[in-house]
């Protein structure tokens, strides 16, 4: 028998992040997810409390979703980035990976 999995997709990590003091409260929030033995990276963003852009990027191990996951945290809240919008990481929840570890 093969059991089903009822709950949906399982979130492993998940940040938002926000640019402070602009009155378009400009946002962007990232996730891993575990569904079905594969990972997904999901990024929405948007402001004003509006959706402009999503994305979803499919990888077949933990590791490589978790580069992607990183270094998009690391590019938009690199205070020497090109753009005018400087992120900060308002929250920031790692789950538990398949080994338990954090």
């Amino acid at each position: 028998m093969i059991p089903l999995e009822t709950s949906g997709p399982r979130v492993l990590k998940n940040a938002h992040l926000v640019v402070l003091n602009t009155p378009r409260k400009t946002f962007y929030s990232i996730r891993i997810e575990e569904c079905h033995g594969t990972f997904r990276v999901l990024k929405v963003s948007g402001a004003l409390g509006k959706v402009w852009d999503k994305r979803t990027w499919e990888f077949s191990t933990l590791d490589e979703a978790d580069r992607l996951f990183s270094r998009r945290i690391k590019e938009k809240t690199d205070p020497e980035r090109r753009s005018p919008r400087k992120y900060s990481i308002k929250h920031l929840l790692p789950g538990k990976t398949n080994d338990g570890s954090e």
